[in-house]
């Protein structure tokens, strides 16, 4: 086994780095990480809240709340930051633009909120994963559901723009 290498460490993103998108780590992903922990410290970073305890550092809420050996070292809020008038009217814009859109599949959680972000999405949340793959079948043939050029506009306008 290699020496250990104070000072150094190996900073990995959850989705589709250590995991395929949005599922749990394979057995011999954990055991390579249990592994590594012993040569580096083993920092893990992801949108989602993230198990705290098996690794040195973890940054969840993509980055805004800050785990250091199991502790809490630091945590910041989006709500703070934007205020809950700003962060109302992005909701209120966001749920309209949703109930515009003509997809497939249309249930779920559409905005979850979290301390460090708000996760939109119009399908993948409260859904089965056979849903989750349908929509996915749907991008990758060339539906995606992407900002145009009018809602990049219309948010600019919205939110962008000085009062």
């Amino acid at each position: 086994m290699a020496l250990r290498k104070p000072g150094l460490i190996a900073l990995f993103d959850i989705d589709g780095t250590l995991t395929a998108p949005r599922k749990t780590a394979t057995p011999e992903m954990l055991s390579f990480m249990k592994e590594l922990r012993k040569v580096v410290s083993v920092g893990v970073a992801g949108g989602s809240d993230l198990i705290i305890n098996d690794y040195d550092y973890v940054f969840s809420e993509n980055g805004l709340v800050a785990h250091k050996d199991g502790k809490l070292i630091d945590t910041r809020s989006l709500k703070s930051f934007l205020g809950e008038e700003k962060l109302k009217e992005f909701i209120n814009f966001t749920l309209h633009y949703i109930a515009d859109l003509d997809i497939p599949i249309k249930r779920g959680t559409f905005i979850e909120f979290r301390s460090g972000m708000l996760n939109v999405s119009p399908i993948r949340r409260n859904c089965s994963q056979e849903e989750r793959d349908e929509f996915e079948k749907y991008i990758d043939f060339g539906h995606a559901v992407t900002s145009p050029d009018d809602t990049v506009r219309q948010c600019k306008a919205l939110f962008l723009s000085n009062p």
